[in-house]
């Protein structure tokens, strides 16, 4: 995302102190150097860039804060059920994901919540990493968006109807017919757990 000349005058500070020093500037150290009278001011601006993707902070410790490339980092988007479809939204984080998912066009990163995709490898509280596209192929593992929620299964497209199978047999399939609220948000492209 595009900072302000101010924004990227600071990240820039932030960067070359921590070059320079080889720590991150304290709240002190960019007040004096910005004249800033209040450390609200320091957060201000910490927060916006943490927002943004170019750093993490760990709001705990004065000097905890690690410039991020932004093109190791996608956002985190909310949770997408395995089971029945969640309520998604946007959230202001990032993750960052290996060399290889950014390679296969990985976009955002969903958190898994439930246990439909477990036959996959895909279990509740991993990431999945998600490449946007509207358009998939049979067999093909998708978030699929149903009546505004979200949901992770392996698609079908039959000849009237689409189906959207789990990956553990205690769930049935979900049958998608015309006039549904249905679209696909992506393609399941990597998977990282803590």
């Amino acid at each position: 995302m595009s900072l302000t000349p101010k924004q990227k005058q600071v990240l820039d500070f932030i960067v070359s102190f921590s070059k320079k020093k080889g720590v991150p500037p304290t709240h002190q150290n960019m007040m004096d150097h910005f004249g800033w009278t209040s450390p609200g001011t320091v957060q201000d601006f910490l927060k916006i860039l943490q927002k943004r993707g170019y750093l993490t902070k760990d709001w705990k410790t004065a000097s905890s804060i690690r410039v991020l490339d932004p093109e190791q980092h996608i956002p985190l988007m909310g949770k997408v059920a395995a089971g029945r479809p969640l309520e998604h939204n946007t959230h202001d984080e990032f993750i960052e994901i290996p060399e290889k998912m950014r390679k296969a066009g990985g976009d955002f990163v969903l958190q898994v919540q439930g246990d439909s995709m477990i036959d996959e490898g895909i279990l509740d509280g991993d990431y999945v990493v998600i490449k946007k596209s509207e358009d998939a192929t049979s067999g093909d593992i998708v978030v699929a968006v149903i009546d505004s929620g979200a949901t992770i299964k392996t698609f079908f497209k039959k000849k009237d109807y689409i189906e959207l199978h789990s990956a553990n047999p205690k769930y049935k399939p979900i049958v998608i017919k015309e006039g549904h609220d249905f679209r696909i948000a992506g393609i399941y492209c990597g998977l990282i757990r803590y």
